[in-house]
């Protein structure tokens, strides 16, 4: 079991370190759905048998999580421990300054770390600058954790890419609305608030033209604390309802993305994103990658069919949460259409399963498999 032996506190073991951890996770999470482009991160100082100072990212050009936690500490910070949930940054590139310069000069005796941060400005240079500075570090503490909790930082800042979650509700036969279109409420109260939560930590929530007109949906965390995401409209041809809640909430920025190049009608729309053309329909994936550029790094699809079906069919999805009602439908409006599956084996496989109850909704959470 690894340890740490320090004159002043004695052994630490993994135990201790975890804890911490756990503690400065609480801190990360605060930050999530604030922080765009840059990662949530949480940070705590800990000295003489006890927490002295608490800190976490809130928002892009506002202090790192070590730095708000240094400044709360102030000179009693000196010969502590610093737990943060990713590493320190090391380069001078951004609105804040290194972190890693801030630890040595507050006088940091040891720092407990989660992860390595991907971005290949820092990626283990950060932790390399503060042992040649004189300063325990200790690793990977808490790693299965944080490698779950910044996947989606670490495929943005190593790919240009978001990370897509596809979520959606249906019976326990597999549709989202009946064969009218009706699909309020399909999941129960619980359900639905758990699909606020979702978008307070996601930068950006997509659905089509068709969701739009039929449902007039406002695509905010009214039911939760939290930021509210950019709201994006899937239309090809560029036409899309004006008449709907969100074009007057004023709560969120709108994005279009559409293949048409008419001059759009840009009444309530904050951005029109042009994509090409293929033969599913939109590119989305050239459509991710502008949203990339624009620093978007998370896009939470809550469909309609024809949209969740896309992100499928163009293997584009990294994450599925499919609420699962106790309701049979018979006939309506499939989950999911044609894939072009005709033998089992070409089905897509999901991995990393787990599923929770949820009021009386069954979730099922998992990572498609891309062949």
């Amino acid at each position: 079991m690894p340890s740490l032996f320090s004159p002043r506190y004695g052994v630490f073991l993994l135990a201790d370190f975890e804890k911490l951890m756990i503690e400065a996770f609480k801190q990360a999470e605060k930050g999530l759905g604030y922080t765009r482009p840059n990662p949530a991160v949480g940070a705590i100082i800990f000295k003489d048998g006890r927490i002295i100072a608490r800190g976490y990212h809130r928002r892009a050009g506002m202090p790192h999580a070590e730095i708000e936690a240094l400044g709360k500490a102030g000179e009693e910070s000196k010969d502590g421990v610093l737990i943060t949930t990713l590493e320190p940054c090391c380069h001078s590139s951004k609105k804040t300054p290194p972190c890693a310069e801030a630890i040595i000069s507050a006088g940091i005796k040891t720092v407990v770390g989660a992860i390595n941060d991907k971005n290949p400005k820092v990626n283990g240079r950060g932790y390399r600058k503060l042992r040649a500075a004189g300063i325990n570090v200790v690793t990977g503490v808490l790693k299965d954790k944080a490698t779950e909790f910044y996947e989606p930082y670490f495929k943005f800042i190593t790919t240009g890419m978001p990370f897509v979650t596809l979520k959606f509700a249906q019976s326990t036969d597999g549709r989202i609305a009946t064969t009218s279109g009706h699909s309020h409420w399909i999941s129960s109260p619980q359900s639905l608030k758990l699909s606020h939560q979702l978008r307070a930590v996601n930068d950006s929530i997509l659905i089509g033209r068709k969701t739009l007109a039929a449902d007039d949906p406002e695509l905010t965390t009214r039911l939760v604390s939290g930021s509210n995401p950019v709201r994006i409209i899937l239309s090809e041809s560029g036409k899309i309802p004006r008449n709907g809640t969100m074009f007057t909430d004023k709560a969120a920025p709108i994005y279009l993305a559409t293949a048409s190049n008419n001059k759009p009608n840009l009444k309530n729309i904050d951005r029109v994103i042009r994509v090409k053309k293929i033969k599913q329909g939109l590119d989305l994936n050239h459509l991710l990658s502008k949203l990339g550029k624009l620093d978007i790094t998370t896009v939470l699809v809550e469909g309609g069919s024809g949209v969740l079906t896309s992100f499928l069919s163009q293997k584009l999805a990294d994450k599925l949460i499919i609420c699962i009602a106790p309701i049979i439908t018979g006939n309506g409006i499939s989950a999911i259409g044609d894939l072009g599956v005709k033998e089992i084996g070409d089905s897509i496989a999901i991995k990393q399963v787990r599923w929770f109850d949820l009021g009386p909704d069954m979730v099922i959470t998992g990572k498609p498999v891309w062949k």
